[in-house]
């Protein structure tokens, strides 16, 4: 099929179908993991706030105003990351987020603090947060905007994993009035040259939609087309997020057709369909909250990051649910839910992909996973 005849088959796909066709798709899979819904208990270290972009829909952005939680972060305090990682430890935690803005030493206030604390760039410090948590037993998994295939090269060996958000590759969004009109990193060439050299690298990667920021029907479907064609190329791609809009207090974006429930969840089954049981999916529980059985239903198998004691700071006004309430909810429908490390259990004794750092960190956490057969 050419593209438009897959987006007219896409869009005569009912959900009833779609049910149909990803219960045919989950057949193919091996019996024991069928019905397996995975997460990863984890926190955030959010490293700082400063962001090149002034993306139409962000709240986490430093120039946005903070009424309560956080507020603004030039370079998190060592004591503050000492502080949450003893919080992880306490709560049993495998997984650091690490996260920040897009190039934040691009300001001055960024630059003068990492000189204070010797670090040359903010990769450096970046690194040397991956090192510190390491001696702990937690996983790095690094999301910090836009890198060059030299920083990625620097940071793969003390990462578990890696992310960068596609987002959407709709032009539009570029344009006068749209969400990325002044954001220069989110142009979609350079997020694709970004994942495409994490997959040069080999890293275990995590990409995504962000649904319900001005892009259309098509776009949504030409961009999980190219997550596909990319992880063929290079089968680095472990998870796809598909991410929900909310509006916060504070944003200058209000969409003028915001998208509803059934239309998330069509794109969510219509991922299922393009990437079979190739990569997870993912949904962020906390913006899906009521649905969770739904996303089962069309294909999810990934609940993401799931803290028990910090927040999400993209969407700071949507807590997390407890791991329990996802247990009950998965329980009902005659799923499991089954704690996972932040890279992906085919990638564990891939040398290429797992790197010696790493490995040796797995082998002392203890998940009841038996890595050998995998």
């Amino acid at each position: 099929m050419n593209f438009q005849e897959e987006i007219r088959y896409f869009k005569e796909l009912s959900l009833r179908k779609l049910k149909k066709e990803i219960a045919r798709i989950r057949g193919d899979l091996p019996p024991e993991k069928r019905k397996i819904i995975t997460y990863s208990r984890n926190f955030t270290l959010s490293l700082s706030n400063y962001c090149q972009n002034q993306c139409g829909y962000c709240f986490y952005n430093f120039k946005v105003p903070k009424l309560s939680g956080e507020g603004n972060v030039v370079l998190l305090e060592n004591e503050k990351m000492r502080e949450i990682i003893q919080k992880g430890l306490e709560h049993d935690c495998k997984e650091a987020l690490i996260l920040s803005g897009d190039h934040p030493d691009s300001f001055k206030e960024v630059r003068d603090e990492l000189t204070a604390r010797h670090c040359h760039t903010f990769v450096e410090f970046v690194k040397d947060t991956c090192m510190y948590v390491l001696d702990f037993n937690i996983l790095p998994h690094v999301n910090i905007g836009i890198l060059t295939i030299e920083e990625l090269k620097e940071l793969k060996p003390y990462c578990a994993s890696m992310g960068l958000m596609l987002e959407s590759t709709s032009v539009e969004l570029l344009k006068k009035g749209g969400v990325h009109e002044f954001s220069p990193s989110k142009h979609p060439k350079m997020r694709i040259e970004h994942i495409e050299n994490a997959g040069k690298l080999k890293i275990p990667f995590t990409t995504g939609l962000l649904l319900g920021i001005g892009e259309c029907f098509e776009d949504r479907v030409k961009d999980l087309l190219l997550i596909k064609k990319i992880h063929e190329d290079h089968r680095h791609i472990q998870e796809v997020i598909l991410q929900n809009f909310e509006y916060k207090k504070g944003i200058s974006y209000t969409p003028s057709k915001p998208l509803s429930m059934k239309d998330i969840l069509r794109i969510t089954g219509i991922a299922r369909v393009i990437f079979q049981n190739e990569i997870a999916i993912q949904v962020p529980p906390n913006l899906i909250a009521g649905h969770e059985k739904d996303f089962i239903k069309l294909g999810i198998n990934d609940f993401g990051g799931i803290s028990p004691f910090d927040l999400d700071y993209i969407n700071p006004e949507a807590p997390w649910p407890s791991i329990s309430y996802l247990k009950k909810k998965c329980k009902q429908i005659g799923y499991e839910l089954k704690e996972r490390l932040p890279i992906y259990d085919k990638f564990i004794n891939k040398k290429e992909f797992c790197t010696e750092t790493i490995k040796q960190r797995i082998d002392n956490i203890n998940l009841d996973v038996d890595y050998s057969i995998i």
